[in-house]
């Protein structure tokens, strides 16, 4: 099943998903961000013509990245699913210094996952909104010690939960040493997601993280370099990858703190100019099926435990 806001689907009801996207962000700090620094109303009617304009484009599913302590919130979310019929997965799981909190660097990875898996089993922060993946991050350098914590920590809740875990990575080096963890934790590359792989310029070191089998997500359409995407993408497809693919904005966001949500960026960049571009390229219509539907709904699919 997919878990989404308002319930888990079967996988083929996911369609054109954007695995990658914000609907609001809060880089105040652990320590301040909460639902007291924005007006929920205002962020619904702010970001609901954005989710809107992304249905109109083709998409179905939106899976939301951001983690807690960085303004994530299942009300707004689970309001803005109903609203505008767009299936909308929030995740469990922290980011990374200095955006945790000071807990986070004393507890355990066990006590930390117990955490996580308490989302998934109860909900998350008082609702019966329940997670669909993991969200973690790390530096784009060998790994700190905290940050091997919360992927430990994140393989643990995979194993108890069957939810896949993204993290943000940008590099080969962690991405490696990242899967080395997982490994080691019994959690099949396949339940992985190496998130703004596109910022990875060695192509033979994207490939080498690709052969593990895990998941390669090329989530800066629209704002990095049109050419050097697709000149990624069209390597990793001549390589025999699309079947781990997966396309995104990493766009949006109601910024809390700057008046309106400050500038938002739309998710329609990659239905209505970087599809296109790939047709022009001589990217069949079943890739572009995979790398858009079929991938998204494997990656997130959660498996039985």
């Amino acid at each position: 099943m997919i878990m989404t806001v308002l319930g888990p689907i079967d996988p083929d009801e996911l369609g054109f998903t954007l695995p990658h996207e914000h609907i609001m962000v809060d880089f105040a700090g652990a320590t301040t961000a909460g639902p007291h620094r924005y007006d929920r109303d205002e962020v619904i009617r702010t970001m609901e013509p954005h989710l809107l304009a992304a249905r109109d484009a083709g998409v179905q599913s939106f899976v939301d990245c951001s983690p807690m302590y960085l303004a994530r919130d299942p009300v707004v979310l689970r309001e803005l699913a109903r609203r505008t019929g767009m299936n909308i997965v929030t995740n469990t799981g922290q980011y990374k210094e200095p955006y945790l909190p000071e807990q986070t660097f004393a507890l355990s990875a066990d006590v930390l996952a117990d955490q996580w898996i308490a989302e998934w089993t109860d909900g998350i922060e008082s609702t019966d909104v329940r997670p669909g993946f993991i969200k973690t991050a790390v530096n784009p350098e060998p790994l700190a010690a905290t940050q091997q914590k919360v992927i430990t920590a994140a393989a643990l809740t995979s194993r108890a939960t069957g939810m896949t875990i993204g993290t943000h990575t940008c590099r080969g080096v962690p991405a490696l040493q990242i899967l080395k963890i997982l490994d080691r934790y019994g959690v099949a590359p396949r339940k992985w997601i190496f998130i703004h792989a596109h910022q990875e310029s060695d192509i033979g070191l994207l490939k080498i993280v690709a052969r593990s089998g895990c998941w390669i997500e090329l989530d800066g359409i629209g704002s990095a370099p049109d050419a050097t995407t697709l000149s990624a993408l069209l390597q990793l497809l001549d390589a025999g990858f699309e079947s781990q693919i997966m396309l995104s904005h990493d766009a949006g966001w109601y910024s809390v703190g700057e008046p309106g949500g400050g500038d938002v960026k739309p998710y329609t960049y990659l239905s209505t100019r970087f599809i296109p571009l790939l047709r022009d390229f001589g990217v069949g219509e079943e890739s572009i099926r995979a790398l858009t539907v079929t991938n998204p709904a494997r990656a997130f699919a959660i498996d039985a435990v």
